[in-house]
């Protein structure tokens, strides 16, 4: 049985044992910290966790300049990036592209490796500007397929309903948890949320491999009685 916004809230002041306005009620930010905790719990979970719910592929385009590409705004964690039905690009840090491709604009070729490029505007939910530079620097503009997990939309009083929340619920509540617990600052707590998300954590896990084995299973069961059909 899944966990909506109100659920979730109020389980978490039982097990805190915490109702008092300084954790649920707004304050100049404008957030309640309790619905912070559960903010910085869902973002965690789609950090530490690869849930296949939580994947998605699309392409950009690189471009032949030697500016950043921008990466998707709602990019949590980048899986993979390649060219597009070609190879894997690796990832390297910002001073070796540079030392790479000391003359961009003359240096140019097939991407093999890319990095993420220092910010030069400020940040705001709408312009995360994750960005990334290649080297060698792009000679034509190349399409590259990247696989990442993305930030999907948290519980909240407009949002009852999540994939975290009605399929990870337990792994959602100690996340959580942990976070109430580092707000109050207890510590004998934090260490018994942390034990018990970790436990969640290793169930879920076993859970999604099951899933994404009965996955392949029936998938591969439609490529047999596809290729019985051709036989016919």
């Amino acid at each position: 049985m899944g966990l909506t916004y109100v659920q979730l809230k109020q389980a978490i002041q039982d097990w805190t044992e915490n109702d008092g306005t300084e954790f649920t009620t707004a304050t100049g930010s404008g957030t309640a910290p309790i619905d912070v905790c559960i903010a910085n719990a869902e973002l965690r979970i789609m950090k530490e966790l690869d849930l296949n719910a939580f994947r998605k592929t699309t392409t950009i385009a690189s471009g032949t300049a030697t500016s950043g590409v921008a990466m998707p705004q709602d990019l949590v964690v980048l899986r993979f990036l390649r060219i597009q039905n070609g190879d894997m690009l690796y990832l390297k840090d910002e001073t070796f592209i540079r030392e790479y491709t000391k003359n961009p604009t003359t240096g140019t070729g097939t991407p093999i490796y890319y990095s993420y490029q220092r910010p030069g505007t400020a940040y705001t939910t709408s312009n995360r500007h994750t960005n990334i530079i290649f080297a060698p620097t792009p000679g034509v503009d190349t399409t590259c397929e990247i696989g990442y997990t993305y930030h999907v939309p948290g519980l909240s009083s407009s949002t009852a309903h999540t994939y975290l929340g009605d399929n990870c619920q337990d792994t959602l509540l100690y996340a959580c948890l942990i976070e109430a617990a580092t707000f109050m600052k207890d510590a004998q707590q934090l260490t018994n949320y942390q034990q018990l998300y970790e436990r969640a954590v290793q169930t879920l896990g076993v859970e999604e491999q099951v899933r994404m084995r009965n996955t392949e299973l029936y998938k591969g069961e439609l490529r047999t009685l596809g290729r019985l059909e051709g036989d016919r």
